[in-house]
């Protein structure tokens, strides 16, 4: 079968030709129609993740993706052959990912989640679902914004921008979110009421204007710790500032007037649940800003190809 690969830590991702793997006790076989990068893959590939779990080489690369069993092994009873599965495919120990034809995933994922498509759900929409959308709606829960409250999002254009302004804006919260001013109408439609255009003013300045009496909170997607400690001093005492991306420094997780974090993501299948309810309720959508198809996953890892409207999710079609 057709997969995209390391066969050591460092290596530049490469389409391999791999034997079919079998399901063991516990696991299931899943014929993959669709994935969808995140930095996490490029992560694992560049080794700056190998003290987080166990890998196996020749290493198939990819977490997130959507596809139908084909098979299930010994002791199995939440999946049968037939279904329509997606999810986080992070086993333990790591071998097979979603670039691939096939993957073989444990039935419930020690590091990630693993679910049913909802009906009517096309898999590619499944596909881009979890790793954003899991992290948009588990940092909105940390949060903690009150209804009617107010939010700052840096980096709305992203997978977990792109979800988190949705997610927040169906909660009530007024979100103010950062964009350049070619993706500004956009990023309103997905329910930020301002947009704070990156190069327009300095941040700190656009901030005090669109909150007086300062934000609730600062979500952080992108991990520009400048940006990040401005925006601090724009939050009310007591209000929160969390980061996805690792860009509260030690200084502000230190500060005794903000609730800081640098979010991990946690509770995976109760967050998978969450961002496919509202999916499958109309309130939230997948941004996709590339279909491309297996081949293409090193060059979109790397980030070179193009998009012409917001970049959300990159989904390969398998």
């Amino acid at each position: 079968m057709r997969a995209i690969g390391i066969k050591h830590f460092g290596d530049t991702p490469a389409l391999m030709e791999c034997p079919v793997p079998e399901p063991a006790g516990g696991q299931v076989q899943v014929a993959i129609d669709a994935a969808a990068t995140n930095p996490l893959d490029a992560a694992i590939a560049s080794g700056s993740l190998a003290a987080l779990g166990e890998y196996r080489f020749p290493l198939t690369l990819g977490m997130d993706g959507a596809g139908t069993v084909t098979a299930v092994g010994d002791g199995v009873t939440q999946f049968q052959v037939g279904d329509r599965v997606f999810g986080q495919f992070w086993s333990q120990p790591l071998r097979f990912g979603t670039f691939a034809e096939c993957c073989v995933v444990q039935a419930a994922p020690a590091f990630g989640a693993l679910a049913t498509i909802p009906d009517d759900l096309p898999s590619h929409m499944a596909a881009a679902l979890p790793t954003s959308g899991m992290t948009a709606v588990g940092a909105i829960d940390h949060l903690q914004v009150p209804e009617g409250g107010t939010l700052l999002v840096i980096g709305a254009t992203g997978g977990v921008g792109t979800f988190a302004v949705q997610v927040a804006a169906a909660a009530g919260i007024r979100v103010v979110a950062t964009a350049s001013a070619r993706h500004a109408e956009q990023v309103r439609e997905l329910g930020a009421a301002e947009i704070v255009v990156r190069g327009a003013e300095p941040l700190d300045r656009a901030l005090r204007g669109l909150a007086p009496e300062g934000f609730d909170a600062v979500l952080d997607v992108v991990g520009d710790r400048s940006a990040t400690r401005l925006a601090a001093g724009a939050v009310r005492d007591g209000g929160a500032l969390l980061s996805t991306a690792f860009g509260v420094d030690e200084h502000l997780l230190t500060d005794q007037r903000l609730r800081t974090e640098n979010y991990r993501l946690d509770r995976k299948p109760e967050r998978l649940a969450e961002i496919s309810g509202l999916v499958t309720a109309g309130t939230v959508r997948p941004v996709i800003g590339a279909r491309l198809p297996l081949e293409a996953a090193p060059r979109a890892l790397a980030g070179r190809f193009e998009v012409t409207d917001l970049r959300g999710k990159t989904v390969l079609q398998v």
